[in-house]
């Protein structure tokens, strides 16, 4: 099983250097054969192979010899990275990829296996020129990486917009936590919404903290006085990196919070059902753009799915068109003339009271259950069942196989210099 552990580096002065040429060396060399592969298209008509990029990152390290300062095996990761973007490009319509600024106050760059040399209680050694740095984590998560340090697939080296440096290591090693077994038949429902961020079908409701709404004033302020500052100057820097603290800080509570939620969940019931939104066209209506954002639904569900894989939990997603806040779950008729603004409705055929998400919840449930009994799944639905997504074909969408995907990114090419 494939894990991902991030720790924070303490890099000494001429560590920092060496890291800011090296990460500078990476940028130049995928824009430089982004741009050997757009000119060979447009002159020749021509697709450059992957051989054809690897002989040209040694044309390049003869041509600039300053390219040789810096670990060969780092910059090969940075080829690799483009031929994989290219093939994301035309396999899964992911978006052209994009050249790289050195203005990016985000950068990163990637380590081989081979390039790890080891681990030893809080002290990591990459390369010879990044050796013995102290690292900070938890206890549990240090322990597993010396446990699990032959192992180790690739590490990723971030320096982040407030100039601290992050290394996430990927191991290939066993669950260090498991969760208590729960009943097969253990099975429960959520509806995600905007008012309460999660309704389940036994009627526990997960607050929407609104993190960046509660905080918007101070951000505000924040961009004020940022620009306020002389372009250029230390002054204007020192903001910028409080400004992006700031931000981070409430990236963390917002990610500590959805780990919470999944945690829980996946500990109390064997099956989740959910619906398959796409959150992409949910965001075309800007009257609740903002709001659905805020929430990050599609960070919660990528979280959900991959933790439900690690500890053999299961996940039910039914179609993205299926009218659950509409049906009635006493009866099941349904209220055509339902509104987003409708919290609560009155069924005109069994005269039940329902609360809007709770009674989503039921519905997505049940419709979990009928999936599981007939061994089939969702059925279609129309549009009109849920006038906030386009007109495309509805999909179950399959799980993908990370794992070679992401061993397929790590792979180390050796190029004589």
């Amino acid at each position: 099983m494939l894990k991902a552990i991030k720790i924070r580096l303490y890099l000494n002065e001429e560590q920092e250097t060496y890291v800011a040429k090296l990460l500078g060396s990476c940028r130049f060399i995928y824009n430089q054969l982004l741009t050997f592969k757009i000119k060979e298209y447009n002159e020749n008509k021509k697709s450059v192979s992957f051989g054809e990029l690897g002989r040209k990152l040694v044309d390049l390290k003869n041509e600039f010899i300053w390219l040789k300062e810096t670990h060969s095996k780092v910059q090969q990761q940075s080829m690799i990275n483009l031929d994989y973007a290219y093939k994301n490009f035309f396999k899964n319509s992911s978006g052209f990829p994009n050249f790289k600024s050195k203005h990016d106050y985000k950068e990163s760059c990637r380590f081989p296996s081979d390039a790890l040399s080891d681990i030893n209680g809080n002290m990591i050694s990459l390369i010879k020129q990044l050796k013995n740095i102290h690292f900070k984590c938890s206890i549990k998560d240090e322990k597993y990486l010396n446990k699990h340090k032959n192992n180790i697939k690739s590490a990723t080296l971030t320096r982040t917009k407030d100039k601290k440096y992050c290394l996430s290591i990927l191991i290939d090693g066993e669950m260090s936590k498991t969760l208590p077994s729960v009943s097969r038949d253990k099975i429960i429902g959520i509806d995600l919404g905007i008012k309460d961020f999660i309704i389940t079908s036994d009627n526990t409701k997960y607050e929407n903290i609104k993190v960046r709404r509660n905080n918007e004033n101070k951000l505000i302020k924040l961009h004020r006085q940022l620009s306020k500052k002389q372009k250029g100057s230390k002054n204007k820097e020192k903001q910028r990196i409080k400004l992006a603290k700031a931000y981070k800080k409430l990236y963390n509570i917002k990610e500590n919070y959805l780990h919470h939620i999944v945690n829980k969940l996946l500990s109390e019931n064997q099956t989740i059902v959910m619906e398959d939104l796409s959150v992409k066209n949910m965001i075309k209506n800007h009257k609740l753009a903002k709001s659905l954002q805020e929430l990050s639904l599609y960070r919660f569900k990528e979280i959900l799915k991959y933790k439900a894989e690690w500890y053999g939990r299961d996940i039910i997603l039914i179609n993205k068109y299926f009218p659950s806040s509409k049906l009635c779950s006493c009866c099941s008729s349904k209220n055509t003339e339902l509104k987003l603004s409708d919290r609560e409705w009155k069924c005109t055929s069994c005269n039940t009271i329902h609360d809007r998400d709770y009674n989503a919840a039921i519905n997505i449930v049940n419709e979990g259950k009928r999936i599981l009994n007939i061994g089939l799944s969702s059925p279609e639905y129309t549009l009109e069942d849920y006038p906030l997504m386009d007109d495309k074909e509805p999909k179950i969408p399959l799980k993908s196989n990370d794992r070679k995907r992401q061993e397929k990114n790590v792979i180390s090419l050796n190029f004589m210099e």
